[in-house]
């Protein structure tokens, strides 16, 4: 038996060489005397050549077999053991274009059906972009999604989650590189995490509970537990009935809490460095996956400034009354204003990844840090990229009596997370920490114009299948 070969690994280097090949039927052309088959393994493809042979002798397949390969249905998943060949001419049609593989024999592991809900084909089309205004609901696109098994098959899908994987597993190195622990945090739980009516009630054995709004309450009391720096990577689930093109109602969620020494902002300058070396990272190791995403999108190059650009909420209000914007001081920016100040910033920084402090306290959860010198403000922050907002965090309030005030004065039910307070009675260092949502990083990272499209299996207010 050979051994199985990865279509990736295969080079000029194996001229000659007899290999044992996986992958799928992606396409087939049939000569007269001669067919060819293309198969594919992820992101790469590979050209299979038999010739037509009556006799089926000196380790050749006889016509039968020409027949049944001719014949086999797109999407089938085949193994097949032949000789590597320098090609005479570029495969053009494949990413192995230097190689073909002479057909000697072949396994029909699993037949695909010869009626594809979609092919992959149409599935690679580019799909027009969406305003935040429009519904994510195209005919195709929602065909797409209703056979995402077939969807996830395309070159784009496969590129992106390829870039996912890498996002995550960067950034889970460089946290437990610089002091932090993973950890795990309930997902069902006796109260809203962050406030508010948008979440998933479940019955819990004849008791309300909800699907957690995100890990914050428990991170936070992971730090009351002397755990210095963790963060958590999980599920995240947001009963928010907005079907815009960056919201989902269940993400991963990428949560990080730290002790702070003198300031907020040295969350604030850490997250920055992380965002910057991971970016970096990302664009030189996935160059292949960012050229294929290209080919589908307009993909423009991220722009740093040399040092992080730190906005104060009251000036991005100035900045967007200075360009004719009519609004509150004290009001939250609305995603036109997001979008409006990520070009404002780009115009005078040159950069696309900014960070707005100092948001108003009215806008902010319960937890968060008042300013002292100010209570209209807080020690919260938003990272933008491109426009858009990829993480909210802020300074945490870490004394017991402020605290409960705090709960008291929004009219939040205290018994509701009296678990949560009651850590504080036993004393708290001050920290501060970030949520971010994968997908969305990840789409604005890559200037995908929807997030459905870096979430493997979405869910969205219209959506709960597959």
């Amino acid at each position: 038996m050979y051994q199985l070969s990865a279509l990736k690994n295969l080079s000029t280097l194996n001229h000659q060489e007899v290999v044992r090949v996986r992958g799928r039927v992606f396409s087939k052309k049939d000569c007269g005397r001669i067919l060819f088959l293309i198969v594919r393994d992820g992101i790469d493809t590979l050209q299979a050549v038999l010739l037509k042979n009556k006799e089926g002798t000196d380790g050749q397949l006889s016509i039968e077999d020409y027949n049944l390969l001719r014949k086999i249905e797109n999407e089938s998943f085949i193994e097949l053991i032949g000789r590597i060949y320098c090609a005479e001419q570029p495969v053009s049609a494949c990413s192995q274009q230097s190689i073909e593989l002479a057909i000697m024999g072949y396994t029909v592991l699993s037949r695909s059906v010869l009626d594809l809900p979609i092919t992959l084909k149409e599935a690679a089309l580019k799909e027009d972009q969406k305003s935040e205004s429009q519904d994510f609901s195209s005919i195709r696109y929602v065909k797409r999604l209703n056979n995402r098994v077939l969807d996830l098959r395309t070159d784009l899908a496969q590129a992106i989650f390829r870039i996912n994987d890498g996002m995550l597993f960067y950034i889970q190195s460089y946290l437990r590189n610089h002091g932090f622990i993973e950890i795990k945090t309930p997902k069902l739980i006796g109260g809203a995490s962050e406030g508010g009516a948008d979440v998933f009630k479940v019955d819990y054995f004849g008791k309300p509970a909800c699907l957690a709004q995100s890990p914050q309450l428990y991170k936070q009391m992971a730090i009351i537990s002397d755990f210095k720096r963790v963060f958590e990577v999980g599920p995240v689930f947001r009963a928010e009935n907005s079907d815009t093109n960056r919201h989902l109602t269940e993400f991963i969620g990428v949560d990080l809490e730290m002790v702070i020494d003198q300031s907020y902002m040295e969350v604030v300058h850490f997250v920055y460095q992380l965002l910057v070396d991971l970016f970096g990272t990302l664009s030189k190791k996935y160059d292949r996956e960012i050229a294929i995403i290209r080919s589908f999108f307009d993909l423009p190059p991220l722009n740093f400034a040399s040092e992080l650009v730190v906005i104060p909420f009251p000036d991005a209000v100035s900045l967007l009354k200075a360009r004719g914007k009519e609004r509150s001081d004290f009001d939250d920016l609305s995603t036109e204003d997001e979008k409006q100040l990520g070009i404002i910033v780009k115009e005078k920084y040159h950069t696309d990844l900014y960070v707005i402090t100092c948001y108003p306290s009215s806008v902010r959860p319960f937890y968060t840090m008042v300013d002292p010198n100010d209570p209209r403000y807080t020690h919260a922050y938003d990272f933008m990229l491109r426009g858009v907002e990829i993480l909210s965090g802020a300074q945490r309030i870490h004394d017991y009596v402020s605290l409960s005030e705090r709960v008291a004065q929004l009219g939040i039910e205290a018994t509701s997370i009296d678990h949560y307070l009651h850590a504080f009675k036993y004393g708290a260092p001050p920290h501060a920490g970030v949520g971010m949502g994968l997908e969305r990083m990840l789409k604005c990272f890559l200037g995908l114009p929807d997030v459905r499209y870096s979430s493997l299996f979405p869910r969205d207010p219209k959506r709960l299948y597959p």
